[in-house]
């Protein structure tokens, strides 16, 4: 279960620090409200982090945090931005598949 708690909130910080890149991307600085919304988001993606933190050592949070992050940005990239898949993004998705799965090995 403590598995389970821990990856819940490495999730949750992920999709909010991913969510803050996409408003922050969008806003091209010129438009303060998706510039707020992804200062905003991003920041509180550091809440479940540092919930994290008192739960495991820094190097398995950051691994897994990184691994997610990648996997994450790969999906948006694809379907949000209408991006390529490229034999580059394919070996960072095997990549960081295999981070995740030696993480908890």
């Amino acid at each position: 279960m403590k598995f389970f708690s821990t990856f819940f909130w490495v999730v949750l910080g992920v999709v909010l620090t991913m969510a803050g890149d996409v408003f922050l991307k969008k806003s091209h600085i010129y438009n303060y409200g998706y510039l707020a919304l992804g200062i905003f988001l991003y920041a509180c993606g550091v809440i479940p982090v540092a919930i994290i933190f008192t739960k495991m050592e820094f190097g398995s949070v950051f691994l897994v945090w990184e691994a997610l992050t990648v996997i994450l940005a790969l999906g948006i990239a694809g379907l949000y931005f209408d991006e390529p898949f490229t034999i580059y993004r394919s070996l960072a998705f095997m990549l960081a598949l295999g981070a995740l799965y030696f993480s908890y090995k």
